[in-house]
């Protein structure tokens, strides 16, 4: 799945906008995708050890990476157009509003606000958390499940800010104010997203679409954290509209496609025979 995402996001460099330095680049989705493929190879024979470790965690520690050059894929293929207009548009059609707009400026609440922008800063542990713990239980296999439905949610989002870039709100509207602006968490959510973020990553919202596929495979592997995640991912989906970092749209779609991309990758869940043994490979 790495390798086919490493090529299909390659194919934005035969586009005319691609950067100068565009050898370098799909010299880089190459590797990608070799270390891949040879990292499957590699797979049955590292049970233990460092090499273990790698093979097992390398999928998750690639998506910063990924995530970074999605600005450049898009500016690629669309040459720094941006397709706003059309998420708009279906907002006014659906509210008769701008929500991610309207919300903030007419419920200026300081204390919903800090606990929305809490909530969408939790998507980063979100991530990496409850895969740590799976692992650190020795449930390998249970983890490896996990890992693909991540993997996958993150790729078929990502595609999409590729080929249909859309900037969000946060470009093209003044942030959140009436006070708000004086929250210590509103400030940390916003500077983390100056440093990091990619220009064109709004639609459908990754932010939700991955936190919804994480509460899905907490309530499989660790059914006792499932309510809690549930709360933070829908605490999260609300925050990432009053805070002005997606579309009302973005949230939606990325919910259903998250929910349908992690129910998707679930189905190759081994028996529970072969997840009670978790240092085993399933049988091909």
């Amino acid at each position: 799945m790495i390798a086919g995402y490493a090529a299909v996001s390659a194919a934005a460099l035969s586009f005319a906008g691609r950067p100068s330095g565009w050898g370098l680049l799909l010299l880089a989705h190459a590797l990608m995708a070799g270390g891949a493929l040879l990292a499957a190879r590699l797979r049955p024979r590292a049970t233990r050890g460092p090499l273990a470790l790698l093979i097992d965690w390398y999928p998750l520690l690639l998506v910063p990476f990924l995530y970074a050059e999605l600005d450049t894929l898009n500016q690629a293929v669309h040459g720094g157009i941006y397709f706003d207009d059309v998420i708009q548009r279906i907002e006014a059609a659906l509210f008769g509003t701008q929500p991610s707009v309207r919300w903030s400026r007419v419920m200026p609440v300081l204390p919903l606000s800090e606990l929305l922008h809490a909530a969408y800063l939790a998507y980063y542990p979100l991530i990496y958390l409850p895969p740590l713990l799976v692992y650190a239980a020795g449930r390998r296999i249970e983890f490896r499940v996990m890992v693909f439905a991540l993997l996958l949610t993150f790729a078929v989002h990502y595609v999409f800010f590729i080929y249909f870039p859309v900037q969000g709100p946060r470009y093209l509207f003044a942030a959140p104010t009436g006070g708000l602006e004086r929250g210590l968490v509103y400030g940390l959510a916003h500077s983390v997203l100056e440093s990091g973020s990619s220009r064109g990553a709004a639609f459908p919202s990754s932010h939700v679409g991955v936190a919804v596929a994480q509460t899905l495979l907490i309530a499989r592997f660790a059914p006792r954290l499932a309510l809690p995640a549930a709360v933070v991912t829908v605490l999260l989906a609300a925050g990432a509209v009053y805070g002005g970092f997606h579309y009302a749209i973005d949230v939606l779609v990325g919910a259903a496609l998250g929910a349908a991309t992690c129910l998707s990758a679930m189905r190759w869940l081994p028996p529970a025979d072969a997840r009670a043994r978790p240092e085993r490979e399933p049988t091909p």
